[in-house]
């Protein structure tokens, strides 16, 4: 079992239903916080869909001591609409922001958002940690109804804004799959007040994303190190 093996203190959570027909009326967020023994949970809600909810959501081992929801920028009322979800919690002396977000598969708009959390977290102390983890959908292109592809490119724009701030996971694993395409879309960036050392993507059945695990150290200036967190993406 992935949670007793790995057992996080963070997970990021996408694609989170709330009170919807095709969750039988049941508040996932809740149902998942209560499944993984994470009491602290967060919600971030971007849109109506089928007499409920839908968005991203992010489970604590900590206490949260603030949460937000951001809209994330959109080119069109007839696409979807995304979001990032904030929350604010405390390990240690030390505070981390972590980010759950699901990007648009548009790409014009996946850019929009990545400047749009440029602006976000230019806002947050510089001795706090941030970590922004969650389905970017970079790569991928709409090509019919409920159908996508993806496209490797040498770099990507919507990375390389993010990159002029955050440390970015390396990672060239495939995390989606789909009838029509398979790619990395999945990923993290991170703020220089933290070190990344280990994280592993991991082939489960349960969703056609595979989670990635990570492992991070929180650096305390120059006198040691706060106690390990673990996150799960």
């Amino acid at each position: 079992m992935l949670l007793k093996k790995y057992k996080p203190d963070i997970i990021f959570l996408q694609e989170i239903d709330v009170y919807t027909k095709r969750a039988y009326n049941k508040n996932q967020i809740y149902t998942f916080s209560k499944y993984t023994g994470l009491p602290y949970r967060a919600m971030g809600t971007n849109i109506k869909y089928k007499n409920g909810f839908y968005g991203d959501g992010l489970l604590s081992r900590f206490p949260i001591e603030y949460s937000a929801n951001y809209l994330s920028p959109t080119t069109s009322p007839e696409h979807e609409q995304r979001g990032f979800l904030c929350i604010k919690v405390g390990v240690g002396t030390i505070k981390l922001n972590l980010f759950s977000l699901h990007l648009s598969v548009f790409e014009e708009e996946r850019v929009l958002s990545s400047k749009a959390l440029l602006r976000i977290t230019s806002n947050i102390n510089k001795s706090e940690g941030i970590i922004i983890a969650g389905d970017f959908n970079v790569g991928v292109k709409k090509i019919g109804t409920h159908r996508y592809t993806y496209e490797q490119k040498d770099s990507f724009e919507e990375y390389e804004i993010l990159k002029k701030k955050f440390h970015h996971l390396e990672n060239t694993e495939s995390t989606w799959f789909s009838k029509d395409g398979v790619g990395c879309i999945d990923s993290c960036f991170y703020s220089n007040n933290l070190k990344l050392t280990k994280f592993e993507t991991i082939p489960t059945q349960v969703s056609d994303h595979y989670p990635i695990y990570m492992e991070f150290v929180i650096w305390i200036t120059f006198l040691g190190i706060a106690p390990k967190t673990l996150f799960f993406l």
